[in-house]
């Protein structure tokens, strides 16, 4: 069951909640159900030749901000 982060239009919260089967987020802040969902860092474990963990997600790189959907797209 996938975890999604929110955006509440009401109250301007971010929010992350799990979500099962057709289930509608609501805002844990103010109850409203007018939110959207916000594109999240994805997360992933990369093992170096030696086996060392070299990068563990997205979010941990240098460009945190940027609002590309590709990190190709930065030449990172």
């Amino acid at each position: 069951m996938p975890i999604y982060e929110y955006f509440c239009e009401k109250c301007n919260k971010k929010f992350e909640t799990l979500v099962m089967g057709n289930d509608k987020p609501v805002c844990p802040g103010c109850k409203n159900s007018n939110v959207k969902r916000l594109m999240s860092a994805c997360g992933f474990v990369s093992k170096g030749s030696g086996g060392e963990t070299m990068s563990t997600s997205a979010g941990g790189s240098s460009c945190t901000g940027c609002s590309s959907t590709s990190c190709s797209s930065c030449g990172v």
